[in-house]
């Protein structure tokens, strides 16, 4: 099911009594706003959703086109034929611009949420729901300390990095099966100079990540896998790692098992 809250959201941004309707949407939707705010950060207080009517108008647009849904249909039936589990709901929201483009929700029923003020092409919006759908899929195979049935932050204290970096990795080839003509760099949302920089330094910042990867805790977490992090977090001595150098190492270190075992049992196996 794919169920747009840009265009109900857009509509109590512009009601005459645009507090009290806005009070309503949030009530109505409740449970699954709150979901989604724990898994985008521990930073966050409340859900941040864009308010500016102008473009919320152009999201409510996109949000809504038949040709936009199908896509996101397509998708997620071509992934459960590369070996992905299915997923029950893809939301769409209009965010503020903070946070991941994409989380998944395994307590709320398997459901993907997008922000699609951060996607700007069809090729973005495929990715980041493989990003997210392939995270589920891993979940739901694993079992004891290492499933992740709760958000990422909650997990991250008792979930090794190791994990995390194998399942963004898995993930992101997912996403190479459904686009395999798409070039390296545009699948990790850096341009190419950001791209050839992390491959030059690649044997730098893969030595500073094996000596986390066995470590826990939220602070890995924004080291490696938030690429808005600020550079504090990101600093390893005198080093400052590149906002997505943590998914382009998880892609590069894991394409060896997908091409050894193929994508849908390197989805489930052992990190």
């Amino acid at each position: 099911m794919i169920l747009d809250l840009v265009s109900p959201w857009l509509a109590a941004v512009e009601a005459s009594d645009s507090t009290r309707a806005r009070s309503a949407f949030r009530n109505r939707h409740a449970t699954l706003l709150e979901a989604i705010r724990l898994a985008r950060a521990p930073a966050f207080d409340v859900l941040r959703l864009a308010t500016d009517p102008d473009q919320l108008h152009i999201l409510a647009r996109r949000a809504a086109d038949p040709a936009t849904q199908q896509l996101l249909r397509t998708t997620l039936s071509r992934a459960v034929e590369f070996g992905a589990d299915r997923c029950s709901r893809v939301v769409l929201l209009a965010g503020d611009g903070g946070g991941d483009c994409t989380e998944p929700l395994p307590r709320s029923g398997d459901t993907v949420a997008l922000f699609i003020e951060q996607i700007e092409n069809d090729q973005e919006l495929v990715v980041s729901l493989a990003r997210a759908v392939g995270a589920l899929t891993r979940w739901a195979a694993l079992d004891g300390s290492a499933r992740t049935g709760r958000n990422r932050w909650e997990a991250a204290p008792s979930v090794a990095l190791r994990e995390w970096i194998y399942t963004e990795g898995v993930a992101l080839h997912l996403a190479v099966a459904l686009l395999p003509d798409v070039a390296p760099h545009r699948l990790l949302g850096v341009n190419h100079t950001a791209f050839n920089r992390m491959r030059e330094r690649e044997k730098v910042f893969r030595a500073l990540l094996d000596a986390d990867l066995d470590e826990r805790g939220i602070g890995l977490m924004l080291r490696w896998l938030t690429p808005g992090a600020p550079i504090g977090p990101r600093t390893i001595g005198n080093v400052v790692l590149p906002p997505m150098v943590g998914r382009y190492l998880a892609w590069r270190m894991t394409a060896e098992r997908v091409e050894r075992i193929g994508l849908r049992e390197a989805l489930r196996a052992e990190a």
